[in-house]
């Protein structure tokens, strides 16, 4: 009986150094830096909040079809049905199909159809206002069904997460960290929500979309490209140090859009913060009963953000926007790790 009695507490000591080492292995590279923003912003990765940013990017494409109809401009209609078509079969079909395969089939029946309607507004002459009117609204309703179905989507996807944290493993996990680290990283939990980190990949999103908008040749997501000199051999530095305080596009102070398709999604993207904001963010700080005003500031960081946008500020200034106020905002907010970058 001894003998079964020290086999069992060896096992246990085995398990315990071993999830040891592996949290203090963890704790090499993903640490919280003492100057968080001294590097770029690297978040955590978590697959459920990509998954759901994904999912925000299609809901966008695809509701940017219907606007560029009505304006009769096909050419970036199709544009955007050809990357919300991109979206779902190369980062999310699969996924979905596993969750849902009855709302996976109708979101295939519902982007083949946008697709198949936008190319008709192409090759079609509506001869009566009627006709035209009639295929608008067939639009309106996929668009409708999309959303509805993706919502559906993440909706279970966030509950899916939520089941995940709260697994025995992750339970014994997160108590020899405790136990180990006494108790230093125990408020990184996001809040017990994906959406601050689903949050920050569709600011990144933004990024990506308006610098490919511009044709810059650095990556907008990463902060250290701040520190850029303006370089006279390079036209794609976009003049951003000597831009003057007026925005306006037609003035002639700020180079013209390379590609408006990326410029509008990355729009339609920061209109989708301020949406995420309202409805995901604010109720945790709030729920927080702070009075340091981060709702408050991260909240005028996305309206800056956006007015920005509309003006068509230079990318520097874009990226300024959000690695020096939202994104400092942002892991206030929500105790966000930081992954060091150096």
């Amino acid at each position: 009986m001894k003998k079964k009695n020290f086999t069992i507490a060896s096992f246990l000591l085995l398990c315990v150094l071993s999830i040891t080492i592996v949290i203090n292995s963890i704790n090499m590279d993903v640490k919280v830096s003492t100057f968080p923003f001294a590097f770029a912003h690297n978040f955590p990765p978590n697959n459920y909040a990509k998954l759901i940013a994904f999912m925000d990017q299609f809901q966008m494409e695809s509701n940017l079809v219907k606007g560029n109809l009505i304006n009769n401009d096909t050419t970036l209609a199709q544009k955007h049905a050809n990357e919300a078509n991109s979206i779902f079969y190369w980062d999310l079909l699969v996924e979905i199909v596993k969750q849902d395969k009855e709302v996976g089939d109708e979101l295939k029946i519902s982007i083949g159809d946008l697709r198949n309607l936008t190319s008709s507004f192409s090759n079609t002459t509506y001869t009566t206002v009627l006709e035209k009117q009639q295929a608008l609204q067939r639009v309106d309703q996929i668009t409708k069904n999309i959303n509805t179905n993706i919502e559906k989507i993440i909706t279970n996807t966030a509950s899916l997460e939520q089941s995940e944290d709260a697994n025995f493993l992750n339970m014994m996990t997160g108590f020899f960290s405790n136990l180990i680290n006494g108790g230093q990283d125990a408020k990184n939990s996001n809040d017990g929500s994906i959406h601050p980190i689903r949050f920050a990949e569709l600011l990144d999103s933004v990024l990506r979309n308006y610098g490919d908008a511009y044709a810059v040749s650095f990556d907008m997501t990463d902060m250290t490209n701040m520190a850029m000199t303006n370089d006279s051999s390079s036209k794609m530095n976009h003049n951003m140090m000597n831009m003057s305080n007026s925005r306006v596009p037609d003035e002639g102070n700020i180079e013209p859009i390379k590609n408006m398709a990326n410029y509008q999604s990355a729009t339609g993207s920061a209109n989708k913060l301020r949406d995420l904001f309202n409805k995901e963010l604010k109720p945790i700080i709030t729920s927080k009963n702070d009075t340091s005003n981060l709702s408050n500031n991260l909240e005028n960081g996305i309206v800056h953000l956006i007015n920005s946008i509309k003006e068509r500020a230079a990318p520097m200034e874009i990226m300024t926007i959000v690695h020096s106020q939202i994104h400092p905002s942002l892991v206030e907010a929500f105790d966000l790790q930081i992954l060091s970058t150096s």
